[in-house]
């Protein structure tokens, strides 16, 4: 090999250290870049599990609060029921009351009245 040929592949042969020395250094660059991108996505996926568990203590609060909403109306449901029939009892009441006044007032008319021709029967005999 002359000179000539040896270094022309020596600078080849330089080139190509170069060109693999840049390779390798991108290639570190971007293996920097995954890692980093790697090390955020789980960064990401922690906080990610935290919001899901936040989450699902609101969905399981909210749940609760919903079964103890129908619980209440269930229980208002009920009390309303007996309420009415408490105010159906005493509708009932006030209306026997009614005619238990009515039946009085009309004894005591029917007694008026007898009383009436009693006072009169004595008032003609007094009379004769």
């Amino acid at each position: 090999m002359t000179p000539e040929e040896a270094e022309k592949e020596r600078m080849e042969l330089e080139k190509t250290r170069e060109h693999v020395a840049k390779f390798k250094e991108e290639m570190m660059k971007k293996v920097d870049e995954h890692k980093e991108d790697l090390h955020n996505m789980e960064e990401e996926q922690a906080h990610l599990a935290i919001f899901k568990k936040e989450l699902l203590a609101k969905v399981d609060e909210h749940l609760e609060d919903r079964v103890r909403m129908e619980a209440e109306q269930a229980q208002l449901a009920i009390f309303k029921n007996e309420l009415m029939e408490k105010v159906d009892e005493h509708l009932k009441d006030l209306h026997n009351q009614e005619d238990k006044a009515a039946q009085v007032d009309k004894l005591k008319e029917s007694m008026l009245n007898h009383f009436d021709q009693h006072q009169r029967a004595v008032g003609l005999r007094a009379s004769f």
